[in-house]
């Protein structure tokens, strides 16, 4: 397959991953305390030039898709240890999962 094809495609190398991220919140937790974890999360994850696409509620959970924000693949450990240490320390949250690499436009291959 020829590159411009690829690339219109989003396969081989301009193939563009993420990862699956769900966030539980403790049952304490206002509104006013959700709203602020999210602004604070965006902050958190541009920095490292990430962005998140998802929606959710404090009463069930929150989740979506963690992607590099200028690159194709958001595949590298060390944004998965990031996140996963900037979540560990909030009492907001009862739990939280990170899951696998998944191709964004592909997500069944």
């Amino acid at each position: 397959m020829k590159k411009r094809i690829r690339k219109k495609l989003h396969k081989g190398e301009f193939k563009e991953t993420g990862f699956n991220l769900k966030c539980i919140f403790n049952d304490k937790v206002q509104e006013s305390g959700f709203d602020q974890f999210i602004d604070n999360f965006i902050t958190a994850i541009e920095v490292k030039g990430l962005t998140f696409g998802g929606s959710g509620s404090l009463k069930s959970s929150w989740e979506g898709i963690i992607a590099k924000e200028k690159s194709y693949t958001c595949t590298e450990q060390s944004d998965k240890e990031y996140i996963s240490n900037w979540l560990k320390h909030k009492n907001e949250l009862k739990d939280f999962f990170i899951g696998e690499d998944t191709d964004l436009w592909y997500p069944e291959d």
